[in-house]
C-alpha cells in the first residue's frame, strides 16, 4: 500500500503518452524520497526516451540518494532497441530501490530488465497496482500476448435501439449521438493506431474516418470491401490519410494500398493478423452493424463502447445486442456511454473516457 500513491502517479503520467507513442507502452515514472517526488518522466514520443531516462534527466546529474525509490508502471527493459536498457541505466545511476506495476510481456524483456537489476543488489518491489498498469498497456499486452491488435468496438444506438434510419434519403452520417460523444470519439481514433469499417457503411456514410475535432495523429484508415461495393470517390480515399483496404480483387482505379483476402477466406483474422504484421497495437471498429456483430460472434474483441442517445427512429438497422453487463456507465452530454470489457479483469476505477 505505501507504494499505491505514487504508482497511481505514474499512471497518470504515462498515459500523457497516448497516441503517440504507440504501439510502444504508455509508461511512468516517480522517483521519491520518503514523502517528496524528486523527479517526474513520462514516454512521450515512440522512438524516444523511455520514462525512467526522463526521470532521471528530469532528476539531473547529481547522485541519486541512497534511499530513493524509483517507481515505474512497467519492468524496466534490458534490451538494445531504439534506446539503450533502462536497468542498465538504474543500476550505473545508483538507483537502489525498484518498484515495478507490472512485467513487460515483450519477449525480449519478459522478466530480465527486473533479473539484471536484482543481479546487481538493486532491491525490487513487483505487482504495485498490477491490475491497473496492465489495463494501462491493454493494447501493448493484447499485441504480445496474443500476437494481434487489442480490438475496439464502437457504436451509437437510438433508444429504441437502431443504428440509423430507414429509408435513407441521401448519403452521409447520420448523427445519433450529441456534440460530447462526437468529440470523444475523436480522441479515440487520435488514441488507437487504426479505425475500421465495412463497406456497408462507407456507401451509406461516406465518412472520412480523421481526427479533426481535436488535435491529434489520423489513424490508419481500414476499409473491408471484398466485393467491391465502396464508390472511388468516397472520402476514406481521398488521400488525405492514409488508407487501407482489404478486397477480392484489385482495384486499380484507386490510389490506396490494398491487401487481397479472397471471398472464400475468413476475413477478420486476415484483417487482424496484417494489422498486426504492420506492427498496429489496436483497431477502432466503427461499423456497420454486420462487421460489428461478426467480430462480436466469433469473440475477436476486448471492449465495446456503446453509446445510446435519447431520440427515437422507429425503422432502421438493429444494434448488436450486448450478453454482459457493462463495466462502465455514465453520461456523456445528453448520451448514456456503456462500455463492455472482453475476458480481463479490470481496475476497481476505470479511469474517466477521455483516457481510454
Amino acid at each position: 500500500m505505501e507504494h499505491d500513491r505514487w504508482m497511481h502517479r505514474c499512471l497518470e503520467l504515462a498515459r500523457r503518452g497516448a497516441g503517440q507513442v504507440a504501439p510502444n507502452p504508455l509508461v511512468g515514472a516517480v522517483l521519491v524520497q520518503g514523502e517528496v517526488v524528486l523527479a517526474e518522466g513520462w514516454h512521450r514520443r515512440f522512438g524516444g526516451p523511455h520514462a525512467e531516462v526522463e526521470c532521471l534527466r528530469a532528476f539531473g546529474d547529481g547522485p541519486v540518494p541512497e534511499d530513493a525509490v524509483m517507481v515505474v508502471s512497467l519492468e524496466p527493459c534490458s534490451h538494445h532497441g531504439k534506446t539503450p536498457p533502462c536497468a542498465d541505466l538504474l543500476v550505473e545511476r545508483g538507483v537502489k530501490r525498484v518498484v515495478i506495476g507490472q512485467r513487460d510481456p515483450f519477449a525480449e524483456v519478459a522478466g530480465r530488465g527486473v533479473e539484471r537489476l536484482r543481479a546487481a543488489g538493486v532491491q525490487v518491489t513487483e505487482g504495485v497496482l498490477e491490475r491497473e498498469c496492465r489495463w494501462t498497456n491493454r493494447r501493448f499486452n493484447t499485441r504480445h500476448e496474443q500476437g494481434r491488435p487489442y480490438v475496439v468496438l464502437k457504436w451509437a444506438s437510438t433508444s429504441d435501439g437502431l443504428l440509423d434510419k430507414h429509408p435513407r434519403e441521401q448519403r452521409g452520417v447520420q448523427r445519433i449521438s450529441g456534440p460530447e460523444a462526437h468529440l470523444l470519439v475523436h480522441r479515440w481514433r487520435a488514441v488507437e493506431q487504426a479505425v475500421l469499417v465495412g463497406s456497408r457503411t462507407v456507401v451509406n456514410d461516406d465518412p472520412a474516418l480523421t481526427v479533426r475535432a481535436i488535435e491529434g495523429r489520423d489513424p490508419l484508415r481500414v476499409v473491408l470491401d471484398r466485393d467491391g461495393r465502396t464508390p472511388d470517390t468516397s472520402r476514406v480515399y481521398d488521400g488525405t490519410a492514409d488508407t487501407l483496404l482489404f478486397t477480392a480483387a484489385p482495384r486499380p482505379s484507386l490510389a490506396v494500398e490494398q491487401f487481397i483476402v479472397p471471398l472464400v477466406q475468413e476475413p477478420l483474422s486476415a484483417v487482424l493478423g496484417e494489422l498486426h504484421r504492420r506492427g498496429i497495437a489496436s483497431v477502432l471498429v466503427e461499423g456497420g452493424a454486420t462487421l460489428l456483430k461478426a467480430f462480436l460472434s466469433a469473440g475477436l474483441w476486448d471492449e465495446a463502447r456503446v453509446f445510446t442517445a435519447p431520440v427515437h427512429f422507429a425503422h432502421g438497422t438493429p444494434a448488436p445486442r450486448m450478453e454482459r453487463d457493462a463495466v462502465w456507465s455514465g453520461p456523456v452530454g445528453a448520451d448514456r456511454l456503456d462500455l463492455f470489457v472482453n475476458g480481463r479483469s479490470t481496475p476497481d476505477e476505470l479511469p474517466e473516457p477521455w483516457h481510454w
